[in-house]
């Protein structure tokens, strides 16, 4: 009987996990035109993108396209001239030079970008990412 309570939390668990490489995907791959793109990843990231063929880890920041960074990421030094995508709410306040931002809220997935970060990068956010710009 507790199999079959399990089972349903299972299947949810996963498919959030897929919801959220897809959004990966779709944010990053738009931004990042080289395939595969590299990605220094910490956290919970690191798993999701790892079973995604978009995207290859790397041991640091020197060797990415992009870090992908949770609460906690304090080697700011290290990743000083790669664009910083951060994964909660808090390290896309906390780190001033990460350019964007994915995260849930209350179930909702959340997407920001800065304008200063994206423009320092020169990166190009595609249409239907431009309206996740924040103006600050």
């Amino acid at each position: 009987m507790r199999f079959l309570l399990l089972l349903p939390i299972f299947f949810l668990s996963a498919h959030a996990d897929i919801y959220t490489q897809k959004l990966y995907e779709k944010i990053l791959g738009s931004i990042f035109q080289e395939r595969p793109i590299a990605v220094f990843a910490t956290g919970d990231a690191r798993a999701t993108l790892e079973k995604s063929k978009l995207f290859y880890l790397v041991a640091n920041c020197q060797e990415s396209d992009v870090a992908v960074v949770g609460n906690g990421f304090t080697s700011e030094q290290e990743c000083k001239n790669i664009p910083i995508f951060t994964t909660t709410h808090k390290s896309y306040v906390d780190l001033a030079d990460a350019f964007g931002a994915f995260y849930w809220r209350k179930g909702r997935p959340q997407i920001h970008f800065r304008k200063r970060g994206v423009a320092m990068f020169h990166l190009r956010l595609s249409t239907d990412m431009q309206r996740f710009i924040d103006e600050k």
